[in-house]
């Protein structure tokens, strides 16, 4: 299905990957059909794109790729509700600010998303009992990720060149 944006024009969307949110995300409550828009220049930053709105896209983090020790429960009604079956089932992200002075971004973290990635299934969840903020600065977390992958790549690069040059 090809879906119109505000933000990246005409983008093509697998129908069989689309997140249903039955209650909607709190202040869209009446968008419910969603698709995560992933591109490698801004990941770990994906886009949650409406499909019901074209005009709503909602920057959000691959929360776990960044920050690796975000730990919380998801309690037995939203097991239910989403129908989990174990950790496999689940992807997890988080509703980023991203303001004009970039290096002051910030994520939510008391109240992150969670996909079934099996059934489609989503919501965001409040959570209890936690001292995790709804604007923590993320902004160093998400360049550490970022240079890392890009050493990662550069060095693989040096070293399919060396490798390319001994077999000359």
């Amino acid at each position: 299905m090809q879906l119109e944006t505000i933000r990246f024009g005409l983008v093509d969307i697998d129908e069989d990957k689309l997140i249903t949110f039955d209650e909607g995300i709190p202040g869209l409550d009446m968008l419910k059909k969603y698709a995560l828009l992933q591109f490698e220049e801004s990941y770990p930053i994906i886009w949650l794109q409406s499909v019901d709105e074209g005009r709503v896209c909602l920057p959000v983090l691959d929360t776990f790729a960044v920050l690796t020790g975000y730990v919380f429960d998801i309690d037995d009604e939203d097991v239910k509700i989403l129908e989990l079956n174990g950790p496999d089932d689940l992807h997890v992200v988080s509703v980023l600010v991203i303001p004009e002075e970039i290096q002051r971004m910030t994520v939510n973290l008391a109240a992150p998303i969670i996909i079934n990635t099996v059934t489609g299934k989503a919501k965001q969840i409040l959570l209890s009992g936690t001292d995790y903020n709804v604007r923590a600065p993320v902004f160093s977390d998400i360049y550490k990720v970022i240079a890392r992958e890009e050493v990662a790549t550069d060095a693989g690069s040096v070293a399919e060149t060396e490798r390319n040059d001994c077999n000359r």
